[in-house]
């Protein structure tokens, strides 16, 4: 499959939703006491929003022989609060990163993220971090295999 890296524009609403809709039904399958089970998990404003921010890029990755998008990640650019006892940092975090279930294992996923990666450092980030759930192993696998590494833990007690 020959593909290409770019922004998202607007015209890709649709099928950007489509791929935010299997992620989206991964999480409500497995956490159902967090995530809502709607038809659209990502309306239109807050996609417009995406695609007009100076601080969050939202790249696609197109299949050229069918204009298909079959991945797609979130990436914004933050600047750490300004707290005495921290270092000031400038990191770019990963607020969604799919890759269409049937394109899984075809190298898809290593490209988007080298191209999240490559904009990070050119943004002059001090590292790229995200948050994975805990029941979702064949992301962390993929991950770890790309170099990322445990920074924190977050922990939850139901009550």
């Amino acid at each position: 499959m020959e593909t290409k890296i770019r922004q998202a524009v607007a015209s890709d609403f649709q099928s950007i939703n489509e791929l935010v809709s299997e992620v989206h039904k991964l999480h409500v399958n497995n956490r159902p006491d967090v995530y809502v089970d709607v038809d659209t998990p990502m309306i239109k404003e807050q996609f417009d929003e995406l695609i007009t921010s100076n601080d969050t890029k939202l790249f696609v990755v197109e299949d050229v022989s069918n204009k298909e998008l079959v991945a797609y990640s979130i990436v914004s650019i933050i600047a750490s609060k300004n707290i005495q006892i921290l270092i000031p940092v400038k990191i770019a975090f990963i607020d969604d990163f799919c890759v269409k279930s049937s394109c899984h294992k075809q190298g898809i996923g290593r490209l988007l993220f080298e191209h999240v990666v490559n904009y990070a450092k050119a943004e002059r980030a001090s590292s790229l971090q995200l948050v994975v759930w805990e029941f979702n192993s064949a992301a962390i696998k993929f991950y770890e295999a790309l170099g990322m590494t445990t920074r924190n833990r977050r922990l939850e007690l139901n009550l």
